[in-house]
Parts: C-alpha cells; structure tokens; sequence
C-alpha cells in the first residue's frame, strides 16, 4: 500500500512508529494548538529528508484571539524552524472559514534546483 491512515494520537508517534516506515508525504489534519510541533515531531520519525508535507492549519484552534493571517504567518515560521521551507500556502475561502493548507519541504538538500 502507498497510503497508510494512522489513527491515534499524533502527539505520541512512539505508539505507531513501528507499524510504519519512512515516507515520502505526510498529510497532517490534527487541530490542535500545537500542531506544527506535532508535524514536526512525526516527521522527524516518518518523513524522508526531501519528503513533504501537507498541513491544515486551523486558525482558530491555534489561537482565536489573532487574525487567522497572523496564525498563518506564526505557524509558517515555526515550521521553519523545524527544517520545513515552505512551498505554497491556500486559504480554504469560501469553504472552510480561517483554515489554509501549507505545502512544505521537509529538510532540502542544500542547493537543490527545482
């Protein structure tokens, strides 16, 4: 199979790390205020230097008391700082209220042409 669901709680990867190798995209729906460190934190176990990934960010989950560009933007940089280089990020307008999803590089080669 090229897809596996993992159904748990991605705060804890060390519960499912066994049951799954390396890949090359993760896709990330958690809503939760942490949710860049829990990306982060599965990807350091799962994802291969060069994979991507796919995250919704919810704004409202993150911090209601911001506009949800705000969110966006703290969110960015903490994946960043997690060794994420953005690619692209879309609002979820008019379907979803305050929700974008982020595409990113997880650890680029150095140099890298596209």
């Amino acid at each position: 199979t090229n897809i596996v669901p993992i159904i748990e709680d991605a705060r804890h990867p060390l519960k499912y790390r066994m049951l799954v190798g390396m890949v090359d995209v993760v896709f990330a729906d958690v809503a939760q205020p942490d949710q860049s460190r829990i990306v982060a934190h599965n990807a350091s176990y799962f994802l291969k230097n060069g994979g991507h990934c796919f995250i919704s960010i919810k704004a409202n989950c993150v911090d209601s008391t911001v506009p949800a560009e705000t969110v966006y933007e703290q969110e960015l940089r903490k994946l960043e700082s997690e060794g994420f280089k953005p690619i692209e990020q879309l609002t979820l307008e008019p379907y979803e209220r305050d929700h974008c999803v982020v595409t990113a590089e997880y650890r680029p080669a150095a140099g890298k042409k596209k």
